[in-house]
């Protein structure tokens, strides 16, 4: 749970404003720090940005575990600001492991730039506390001084007296955060859109004209390309240095998607291609982009 303090300034001088919101941030957490023994340790990775800021996060990693994708939400908007959520499962031996996030990128209006560095994250699976290597040093460490009761009674009842306060005023004020539906995944709107396209769309042209920004708004929306504004060369040039979908793509990856991109310039632009054989071909490039690319969801059945 996350609370607010307000800092009350008593004989004089002006109240510092509050401090607004980092243009670009990653934060990085775990669902719970300890599992029983075969479960996984899910870490949630958020990339921040305010309007203008293309936020690229890092992605989890620690010696033992292994790393999947579980899933992704996003981007919406929060308090002006765009997020963006990955969830990872980390699953191996039981232990204790320090989970390290990779460097996260940001760029924003001006030639601006941000590089993340996230702390890492102390997880344990199947064990009660620091087991084995560098984490072992831990499980020695001195038992904690005896709280100070007394100032954490008149904290706390600070604390309860600002939070009655704050609940007076809003509801004074009567401001209700609007609650937003979960966002369609970004695969299934792009799966939904070229089929519409397919069923509605008689002219080879026309079709080349929408599976291109099909292609285009999916890798916009799972990455920090432009793709509806960037040519072929830039998008490719884009996948071989960003992460898409939450995780570097291989150069086989890659294939299907400048194929596609070709194949619809080459129609649109000198009308060549087009035909039954020619978009059959196509649409199986897409279907490798799709399920290459989305979120993969551990379904595995377990007994307890």
């Amino acid at each position: 749970m996350m609370m607010w303090f307000l800092v009350l300034a008593c004989g004089g001088g002006d109240v510092l404003d509050a401090l607004a919101p980092a243009q670009a941030e990653v934060r990085v957490e775990a669902e719970v720090s300890k599992v029983a023994s075969g479960k996984p340790i899910v870490v949630e990775v958020e990339a921040w940005g305010a309007e203008g800021w293309s936020v690229q996060a890092g992605i989890p990693y620690a010696d033992g575990l292994e790393v999947e994708l579980l899933e992704t939400e996003g981007p919406s908007v929060v308090d002006d600001r765009s997020v963006q959520v990955w969830r990872y499962t980390l699953t191996g031996p039981d232990g204790s492991y320090v989970v390290g996030v990779t460097e996260g990128q940001a760029t924003g209006p001006g030639d601006q730039s941000r590089t993340f560095e996230p702390q890492p994250i102390f997880v344990d699976i199947g064990v009660d506390g620091p087991v084995g290597g560098e984490m072992d040093g831990f499980a020695d460490a001195p038992p904690p001084a005896k709280p100070p009761y007394g100032w954490m009674a008149a904290a706390a009842a600070a604390v309860l007296a600002l939070l009655a306060l704050l609940y007076v005023i809003r509801r004074w004020i009567g401001r209700k955060e609007a609650q937003l539906p979960p966002p369609t995944p970004a695969h299934i709107v792009a799966q939904g859109a070229w089929a519409e396209a397919r069923s509605t769309l008689n002219d080879d042209h026309e079709l080349a004209l929408r599976l291109s920004m099909v292609l285009r708004e999916y890798i916009e929306s799972t990455s920090s390309i432009p793709a509806t504004a960037a040519t072929t060369f830039e998008i490719s040039d884009g996948l071989r240095k960003g992460a898409f979908a939450g995780r570097l793509m291989s150069d086989d990856d890659r294939v299907h998607i400048e194929r596609i991109l070709d194949a619809t310039d080459r129609l649109k632009f000198a009308r060549e291609g087009g035909g039954d054989d020619f978009f059959a071909e196509l649409d199986k490039h897409f279907e490798t982009v799709i399920n290459r690319t989305r979120p993969r969801v551990n379904t595995e059945v377990t007994d307890d």
